[in-house]
């Protein structure tokens, strides 16, 4: 079932159906989209833009927070903007599965806390994190965990300096976030069908980095990060290989992408260095995830899809290739899959647009549809 259809079966009291704003802030640029409950349907009423100078974030770090808030404050002056779901870096983040003894299920947070820096570095007092079980023990019917097995959970944790910058960046800014989210789990609800139960890899192709998310369900288990791999290098890359100016190396790049033609083999060249390293990290992060022995012995379950997301996703023959040379299917990412059908409701931003704004499509769906 679709989150459109569950709302229809089941619609938000009309003093909670507010407009549900996700604001998506990486190292070059804040997004936002505004969904709304309207007749039933789910709309996207307003969306938009606005570029952060360079240094201002770097690699999800806030290096300046008057220059950050200050184009915030741009952002929510014009759209009227108040209370946001907001991203938290990738980056700076660390997703690890736990495996913890079953008990009531209210006492797993002190046990994660307990464990939590065996499994990153960060003392737990210096670490700000949150859990989702995936898997709960065996339970006696219509009663609580009998004892056997494990609670099977993620588990996100940010540094708490970099929850702190980022908190007193919308403090400065006017801005009241209700809730911030890891990148990853806003993509996964964006992308990932609602009733889906087989075991997915979502690539998200960025400007300046790629990363690599395994997803069961909604729930993302794995994550990686390749910071030499994002769609500025390709450009960069076009820009030397054929001796010509950014602005066309761009052009080149969105246009023709790896289609090749007689006149044209310089462009596929210059490009497919960095694609066959893409293809080289799918391959590899696929191979860990499907070899990598679970705390109770079982091999990793195996990747059935692929689904590209983000802003250089549309990269022309960018599918054909890969799916030419992995062994698992690819497919482009489709933002708007759990929201509506294209026969009923043609939003105003086009599928290569939504792709730049599935981060931010994932944080507004977070409240309106009272999903987490």
């Amino acid at each position: 079932m679709s989150r459109a259809n569950f709302l229809r079966l089941f619609p938000t009291p009309h003093y909670l159906a507010m407009p549900s704003v996700g604001l998506d802030i990486s190292d070059q640029s804040v997004k936002f989209t505004q969904l709304t409950l309207r007749g039933g349907k789910i709309v996207i009423d307003r969306y938009g833009e606005r570029t952060i100078p360079l240094g201002v974030i770097e690699s999800g770090a806030v290096r300046d927070v008057e220059a950050l808030a200050k184009v915030l404050v741009e952002l929510k002056d014009e759209y009227k903007l108040t209370e946001v779901v907001a991203s938290m870096p990738e980056e700076e983040a660390y997703i690890v599965r736990m495996s913890l003894p079953a008990k009531k299920e209210s006492e797993l947070r002190e046990s994660i806390e307990l464990q939590l820096e065996e499994y990153v570095p960060l003392p737990a007092g210096e670490a700000v994190f949150d859990h989702e079980v995936i898997d709960p023990p065996a339970r006696k019917q219509g009663g609580p965990p009998n004892g056997q097995g494990n609670y099977e959970v993620v588990v996100s944790a940010l540094p708490q300096k970099t929850v702190k910058s980022y908190t007193e960046v919308f403090a400065r800014a006017g801005l009241r976030p209700v809730a911030f989210e890891v990148e990853a789990h806003a993509i996964a609800r964006a992308a990932v069908a609602v009733n889906e139960d087989r075991l997915l890899m979502i690539v998200d192709f960025g400007k300046t980095r790629t990363s690599f998310f395994v997803v069961s369900g909604w729930s993302v288990v794995f994550t990686a990060t390749a910071k030499n791999i994002g769609g500025e290098d390709i450009t960069t890359a076009i820009q030397k290989g054929l001796n010509i100016p950014h602005e066309q190396a761009e052009k080149l790049k969105v246009e023709r992408g790896l289609l090749t033609a007689n006149d044209q083999r310089e462009l596929f060249f210059a490009i497919i260095p960095l694609i066959s390293v893409l293809r080289d990290e799918i391959t590899k992060h696929q191979s860990y995830w499907e070899t990598h022995r679970e705390n109770h012995g079982r091999l990793g379950r195996r990747i059935e899809e692929v689904i590209i997301c983000g802003g250089q996703a549309t990269l022309p023959g960018l599918i054909d290739y890969l799916n030419m040379n992995l062994n698992v299917p690819v497919t482009l990412g489709n933002p708007w899959k759990n929201l509506f059908s294209f026969e009923k409701y043609i939003p105003p931003i086009n599928l290569n647009q939504a792709l730049r704004y599935t981060t931010a499509i994932g944080l507004s769906l977070r409240t309106l549809t009272r999903f987490t």
